[in-house]
This record gives C-alpha cells, structure tokens and sequence, in this order.
C-alpha cells in the first residue's frame, strides 16, 4: 500500500456515531421540515418518505398503522423524533421517540 493512502477507519465508534447523526438528521428533515409539512403533498414534498417512515415507527413501537395518505390525520409522521444515543453500544444509538408517549425504542433499520 502506497505511503500517502490513509485508510478510513470505516467502523470505529466515533465514525459510526457521526454517520448515525448524519442519518438521524435526515430523518427528521423529512418528518418535520420538508415541504410535505406545510401542506405540498406531491412527491417533491416528501409526503410518501415520511409516510413510510412513520409505518416503521409504528411497528417498531408495537402500534397499529393503516397505510395510506387518507389515514395521514391518524397517524401522523410528526409523532416521532429520531435521535442518536451518544453513550452505550453504537450499534444501538439510533433511537425512534414517541413524543405522543415518551416512549424510546431502538430504531431497528438503521445499520452501521
């Protein structure tokens, strides 16, 4: 290997939990801040993204959904808020919130 390639330290812990932010950050744009939020509906909003984060929240949590944008005022994706753990094992930081409940789960579809 050449002297002045550096390897990547792909899975220690510090980068692991940096990419982890990364993704919980891009999950809550989409569930809180995209367009979809304020009303635009379209694809571009966001809509079917958030959607289908918030059916995996549900099941991760153990609660009923019914899909579909008709069901939106009843399950709502801004129940839920995504945030990474900073202590613990890393393979664990990325936890789902129920703001409805207070109810933390490990977020089961995020992988290192």
């Amino acid at each position: 290997m050449a002297a002045d390639k550096r390897i990547t330290p792909k899975h220690e812990p510090e980068v692991l939990r940096a990419k982890a932010k990364h993704y919980v950050d891009g999950v809550n744009r989409i569930v809180h801040k995209s367009r979809w939020a304020t009303g635009d509906y379209s694809t571009e909003g966001g809509i079917y993204a958030a959607l289908e984060l918030a059916e995996h929240a549900h099941e991760a949590l153990g609660l009923p959904y019914e899909r579909g944008i008709s069901n939106m005022s009843k399950y709502d994706p801004r129940r839920f808020t995504w945030f990474c753990d900073s202590v613990g094992d890393v393979r664990n930081c990325v936890k789902l919130r129920d703001n409805k409940t207070g109810r933390v789960v490990v977020w089961p579809h995020w992988s290192s």
